[in-house]
């Protein structure tokens, strides 16, 4: 995928995450052929913050590397954590005879918050995920 190379032409400094997927993989539970890596966090190093999700679909677009299913970006979310797990009760976007693992919610943009930042790390992320019940059901994990 060349990421090394991708990485050192931008104007920056970057940290990408992602995860593997595929063959072999933590019993390939998504049916996929071939092994691959999806992306799901980036990472401004000179500004010590997570790019907002604009920037984040940008950049990837940019480097032309594949990101995690991005389900929504209209969501607003509620005190409701059944209404949470019934969202997240999904088949896979990556295999349709699959289930998803589950959904991650997390915040379109960041905002400083004080008590959860510093001098070295500038962010208020709250982040998580909703694990498919059904994916439980069928894995026992």
């Amino acid at each position: 995928m060349n990421i090394e190379r991708k990485l050192r032409s931008l104007e920056g400094n970057y940290a990408i995450q992602g995860e593997m997927i595929g063959e072999g993989i933590q019993g390939n539970k998504l049916k996929l052929k071939g092994q691959t890596v999806r992306f799901f966090n980036a990472f401004d190093i000179d500004r010590s913050e997570y790019l907002p999700m604009d920037g984040f679909v940008e950049l990837f677009n940019k480097l032309q590397l594949p990101t995690v299913p991005v389900l929504s970006t209209v969501y607003s979310l509620g005190n409701d954590i059944a209404s949470i797990v019934k969202m997240a009760t999904i088949k896979s976007s990556l295999h349709a005879d699959a289930w998803a693992e589950g959904i991650v919610i997390r915040p379109l943009m960041d905002t400083r918050n004080v008590l959860l930042s510093n001098e070295h790390f500038n962010s208020s992320r709250v982040t998580f995920k909703a694990i498919n019940p059904e994916f439980l059901l069928k894995y026992g994990e």
